[in-house]
């Protein structure tokens, strides 16, 4: 068996390939980031390979490789993704001194190859059921962050225009039409017209932030019931977190889960006393959704109310909160494993 070990970039890509003993087998070869691109990995390969099995190791920048790795596993190949702590590590304390694609493409490979990282690898699916999701997520996170920016300037320039004129909230598709209505009533002047576009634009995203909602709790109720049906968990935050996961089966328990979101505990001993610190890494949208979740059932479900009071006494409010959290990712992730078996990463039957 050989290992290919893949350095992904945006115009190019660097492969090395190693053999059973961690030895280089023939020189790099870097291809142009294009449809090409595979047909000229897996000559290469296979003249090097000598009729042995290959594993395709790719360093874990998704967004980078997503295409590659997909038409690597539509053309029958095994793909495998190595993070890149573990290509660091290779790259530190095994590798040759300096820093180059070729370099990381290796360290990648033997990354890969290591026994020790086998649990931390994880397989391309083509049918990754974050794929799709992550995009959608991204845009209406970014329309969301417009529409707050857009009312937090229109509220100035309201309180500009006329004391009280603004509304409770500006964050339905009914109040900037109102608004618009109300500003008719005043003289035509720069301002009036600035705060009409506003009140259109306003209308314009809110429409765009309400459909792309309904697409992905369409999506959700499709791919993860059992994680809908967490009380506090809606169609945004589930979205949210298939898009930050991509493909739930690579998470091996809860306890992965928590130190992937940054709701495990850090381990800070000193001498013979046992403490724990937050953890302030991990993935922050993981983590806020998980606070969103947290939040939601502190307000309106009695179990979570309970568990709160039980630590409240000893860890206060927000390490009760904390403790919520850490327990809700187990809860989470048996949903996960149930919606989505391991087995073949598609949505398990309603």
């Amino acid at each position: 068996m050989v290992t290919v070990g893949i350095d992904p970039h945006k115009q190019t890509h660097t492969a090395v390939i190693i053999d059973e003993a961690g030895r280089r087998v023939g020189t790099p070869l870097t291809v142009d980031d294009d449809p090409s691109s595979v047909a000229k990995l897996l000559a290469w390969a296979g003249r090097r390979a000598a009729g042995r099995a290959v594993t395709w190791a790719i360093e874990d920048g998704r967004a980078l490789a997503r295409r590659l790795a997909s038409a690597l596993v539509a053309a029958g190949q095994v793909v495998v993704w190595v993070p890149v702590r573990l290509m660091v590590a290779e790259r530190h304390h095994t590798g040759p001194r300096g820093k180059s694609d070729p370099l990381d493409a290796l360290a990648v490979a033997k990354a890969a190859l290591n026994p020790d990282n086998a649990r931390y690898l994880a397989t391309h699916r083509v049918d990754d059921p974050g794929a799709q999701l992550a995009p959608l997520v991204e845009h209406r996170d970014q329309l969301v962050g417009e529409r707050t920016r857009l009312i937090n300037t229109m509220r100035w320039r309201l309180h500009q225009l006329a004391p009280g004129l603004e509304p409770t909230t500006l964050t339905t598709l009914k109040a900037p039409r109102e608004l618009a209505a109300r500003l008719e009533e005043f003289p035509d002047t720069p301002l009036r017209r600035v705060l009409l576009a506003n009140c259109h634009r306003l209308e314009t995203l809110t429409s765009d932030i309400n459909e792309l909602t309904r697409e992905l709790g369409e999506h959700t109720r499709r791919v993860c019931p059992n994680l809908l049906a967490i009380p506090g968990v809606g169609p945004v935050v589930a979205a949210t977190i298939l898009a930050e996961l991509g493909d739930p089966t690579r998470i091996r328990n809860g306890a992965a889960l928590a130190r992937l979101a940054g709701t495990a505990p850090i381990p800070v001993w000193s001498s013979d006393t046992e403490r724990h610190r937050l953890d302030r890494g991990g993935n922050r949208r993981l983590n806020r959704a998980l606070h969103t979740i947290a939040r939601t059932q502190a307000r309106s479900h009695r179990p979570a109310q309970a568990l709160i009071a039980k630590h409240q006494d000893t860890k206060g409010k927000r390490g009760a909160i904390r403790v919520l959290k850490r327990h809700l990712t187990n809860v989470i992730h048996r949903a996960l494993r149930h919606d989505i078996p391991p087995t073949t990463c598609q949505p398990s039957a309603a």
